[in-house]
């Protein structure tokens, strides 16, 4: 199964982010595609939007899984590295 790309993890991370840190009904929860997210990102606060592009970084950041597949050769069966 191959992975989503990077820009549509990344929007979907800010997506799970806000709906920690704002809740489920907020605009930015349900935004689609990138200029969407974009625009409820800039109605945000500084702190507030600081916090969920912090929370969205580290989930990229903390998935190995998804990291692990964008690395040369990393598909190959028992590579060790």
């Amino acid at each position: 199964m191959q992975q989503p790309d990077p820009e549509t993890r990344f929007l979907a991370a800010i997506g799970r982010a806000a709906r920690a840190l704002l809740g489920a009904d907020h605009p930015l929860v349900g935004a689609m595609g990138a200029a969407a997210v974009q625009e409820q990102l800039a109605a945000l606060d500084e702190g507030r939007r600081v916090q969920i592009l912090a929370a969205a970084h580290r989930e990229m950041r903390e998935d190995l899984a998804a990291i692990w597949g964008f690395l040369p050769g990393a598909s190959a069966a028992g590579v060790v590295h």
